[in-house]
């Protein structure tokens, strides 16, 4: 075996092992259908190159004649040429959240996303609005305008709504999985 070889195998174990601590949820092709608006015979037909990728890392395997695909590579299933977009194909950039400080009911928060949609309306937003396990309601959102131009936005309508920067966190990053994103928010939808 040659360096470049066991570099590679010493990479892919620790991948393996990475993978093995993160969340495990695992699909089919069949799943991939719906997820990414893709039909079964074009994911028949990627499924070769992304096994010979990713089957080393571990987080593609076959059972039988099904594949199971890890969730954390279902961006690696693109069309050449894209059709209409879902949830799980549009771009999205911007992995949003913010938690208040107070116990705001549900329709404040809505209130806040309608508001913002209408500072930012050329942006796609979806979101979520959950309760933890003080019951207070905390706000997902996903977007497709970079972190750093929506952020901003966001700052000054919470700062003005809630009064002060310390009555509420925010976080804004990339989106770094959209499928993992995606399942997200959509685990609790509205």
């Amino acid at each position: 075996m040659n360096k470049k070889d066991k570099i590679r195998t010493e990479f892919n174990e620790i991948i393996k092992q990475i993978n093995s601590k993160k969340y495990n949820k695992w699909y089919t092709l069949k799943d991939l259908v719906t997820i990414k608006n893709i039909s079964y015979k074009s994911l028949k037909n990627m499924v070769k190159e992304v096994y010979e990728v990713y089957s080393p890392q571990g987080t593609i395997r076959k059972e039988g004649r099904r594949y199971c695909i890890h969730y954390s590579i279902l961006d690696a299933f693109k069309l050449k040429r894209p059709r209409e977009t879902t949830f799980y194909s549009h771009f999205w950039l911007s992995n949003i959240s913010w938690a208040t400080k107070d116990y705001y009911d549900k329709a404040y928060h809505q209130y806040l996303i309608a508001q913002l949609k209408l500072l930012i309306p050329n942006t796609n937003i979806i979101e979520t609005i959950e309760q933890d396990k003080s019951q207070r309601y905390h706000v997902h959102l996903l977007a497709d305008s970079q972190p750093e131009d929506i952020e901003p936005i966001i700052e000054s309508l919470l700062d003005f709504y809630l009064d002060s920067d310390k009555n509420y966190r925010l976080y804004c990053e990339p989106v770094y999985n959209t499928g993992s994103s995606v399942d997200y928010l959509l685990k609790n939808p509205q």
